[in-house]
C-alpha cells in the first residue's frame, strides 16, 4: 500500500454537475474530506443535495490581504489535510485559470504530497458555446482579478473571465480602454454552461453597466485596421 500523503483535486467544469467528470463526481462521493474553494458555483449546490458534504473557502476572501495571501492559505490548509480521501474542489479544470491548485502542486512538490487531478471541462469551453463561436485565431486569456498586471491582445481573440461584479467589470473596462476605443465591441458571457447562459454585445464603454455573477467573462475580439 502507497503511504504517500496524497490530495485529490477535483475540477468541478464550469456549470452544474452535468459538466463534472464521472470520476471526479465519484471522488467527491467516496471523500473522507472535502474542500471548495467557493459556494458561488451550481455544481456546488447539487453536492448538497446530493449528501456531499464540504467545507467551503468563501469566508477566506474577506480576510486575506490579496489573492495571492488568499490563494497559499487554500493550499496551505488542503495539503495539512493531506491523506486518503481528501478532495479539492474547484470550478472549471483544475488547471486553467486557478491560481490556488498552482500553488497547491508546487508546495505538494516541495513536502512530498502526491497530488491527483482529476480534470473537467473549463469554463473555455463553455463560454465559446455561447458565444458560438471556434478557436480559429487563437485566444488569450486574462484573470479579470489580476487585469492590471496583464496585457489584453490586439490581435487575438481575449476573453476575460471572473468579472462577477460591476468593481470588478469596472476595472477591466478601464484596462481595455488603454488598448481598444471606448465604442469597440464586445460580448458579456453571463451563466456560461446553464440553461440561462446570455451572450450581450455591447460597446467597451457600456461594459460595467450590466447585471453580473460568478459564471460571467468577456470576449474580446481581435482589434482589426481599417
Amino acid at each position: 500500500m502507497d503511504s504517500h500523503p496524497s490530495v485529490t483535486v477535483v475540477g468541478l467544469g464550469p456549470a452544474g454537475l452535468k459538466w463534472t467528470a464521472s470520476a471526479g463526481v465519484e471522488a467527491l462521493r467516496k471523500a473522507r474530506k472535502v474542500f471548495v474553494r467557493t459556494q458561488q458555483h451550481p455544481a456546488v449546490a447539487e453536492l448538497s443535495d446530493r449528501g456531499i458534504s464540504f467545507e467551503s473557502f468563501d469566508c477566506l476572501y474577506e480576510s486575506a490581504e490579496d489573492f495571492e495571501d488568499l490563494y497559499v492559505k487554500m493550499a496551505e490548509i488542503v495539503l495539512s489535510e493531506a491523506g486518503g480521501g481528501v478532495v479539492y474542489a474547484v470550478p472549471g479544470h483544475p488547471l486553467i485559470g486557478e491560481r490556488s491548485v498552482e500553488i497547491l502542486l508546487r508546495k505538494a512538490s516541495e513536502i512530498g504530497v502526491l497530488v491527483e487531478i482529476l480534470p473537467s471541462s473549463s469554463f473555455i469551453e463553455a463560454t465559446l458555446e455561447a458565444l458560438r463561436i471556434s478557436l480559429d485565431r487563437g485566444l488569450k486569456v486574462i484573470d479579470a482579478l489580476q487585469i492590471e498586471h496583464l496585457t489584453p491582445s490586439t490581435d487575438t481573440p481575449t476573453i476575460v473571465y471572473q468579472v462577477h461584479d460591476q468593481a470588478t467589470a469596472s476595472r477591466v473596462k478601464l484596462r481595455l480602454m488603454e488598448f481598444f476605443s471606448d465604442e469597440w465591441r464586445v460580448v458579456l458571457v453571463r451563466g456560461a454552461g446553464t440553461e440561462n447562459a446570455v451572450a450581450l454585445e455591447m460597446p467597451l464603454y457600456e461594459l460595467d453597466r450590466q447585471a453580473f455573477d460568478h459564471l460571467t467573462s468577456v470576449y474580446v475580439p481581435i482589434q482589426v485596421e481599417s
